[in-house]
């Protein structure tokens, strides 16, 4: 779902680390809004920056989101139905046994467009963001320990071959006469019988890496060097600070605008 595209663009170059401090403090902003305009706001400005600065195609992005817009609106639905069974006053909309009142509409689109921007965030960092930069960037920036960090490079490499591996599990099992696509039973048994041979995989996996990391002397008190070098320079430095500071005045205007709250009190 969300692989690294090689590019050069404005986005690509800026420390790993810089773009995920930024992240963590919109996320906390974010999530602080009871309101769904911040929210909408914060998907807009990460979809086209994401579009413009990553230099990511916009039919690839929207091919991307597809899933997690249906999943939002899933989302807000169900928010729905279920606040509509409760009996409050000052009911707005009502709809056979459902009744809902202005707070549960703002409710329910708030967190659809919260998981839409924590999304958007999340696939605009992963698509700009080679996994080695990053782990090397934690590494050098926040001095994570190198055993840790080889470990998390190569878990972060496993996971995309987790789907090869299991179409692979699954095309050994048909070819000894265990059909996992035939019938409802068949599709709902096929992960018990993945399940299995995937931990051998794994452990096998776990293994092999292990014995890489002891045959490079890792967890030793000596001083290591890197072929390749993260380091955070005055452009990356600047991107956060303007970046916060933006989206600071983003809020500071809707805060103006009475269109950012922190709780439902002073909604009429």
């Amino acid at each position: 779902m969300f692989d690294y595209i090689e590019q050069d663009s404005f986005l690509h170059r800026r420390n790993p680390v810089i773009k995920l401090a930024m992240i963590a403090v919109i996320t906390v902003i974010v999530c602080l809004s009871y309101f769904p305009v911040l929210p909408a706001v914060t998907f807009l400005v990460f979809f086209f920056g994401t579009w413009i600065a990553g230099r990511i195609p916009m039919r690839n992005l929207l091919r991307r989101l597809l899933v997690f817009l249906i999943i939002s609106i899933l989302f807000m639905i169900s928010m729905l139905l279920l606040r509509g069974l409760n009996e409050e006053s000052e009911i707005v909309v009502r709809f056979w046994i459902f009744g809902w009142t202005r707070r549960d509409f703002v409710h329910a689109v708030t967190l659809g467009f919260r998981i839409l921007a924590l999304i958007t965030m999340s696939m605009g960092f992963v698509l700009t963001t080679r996994p080695g930069d990053l782990l090397l960037s934690l590494i050098m920036q926040c001095r994570l320990s190198v055993v840790h960090g080889y470990a998390a490079m190569a878990a972060y490499r496993f996971l995309p071959e987790l789907q090869e591996q299991i179409d692979a599990i699954h095309l050994a099992q048909e070819i000894r006469g265990i059909p996992w696509n035939k019938g409802i039973g068949s599709r709902f048994t096929s992960p018990f019988r993945v399940l299995l041979p995937l931990l051998c995989i794994a452990a096998r996996r776990g293994e092999r890496v292990a014995c890489a990391m002891e045959s490079r002397g890792m967890g030793r008190k000596t001083k290591r060097t890197f072929y390749k070098k993260m380091k955070t320079n005055r452009a990356d430095w600047l991107f956060l600070l303007l970046s916060v500071l933006g989206y600071a005045v983003i809020v500071w205007i809707l805060i103006k605008f009475n269109a950012y709250r922190f709780s439902f009190a002073s909604i009429q």
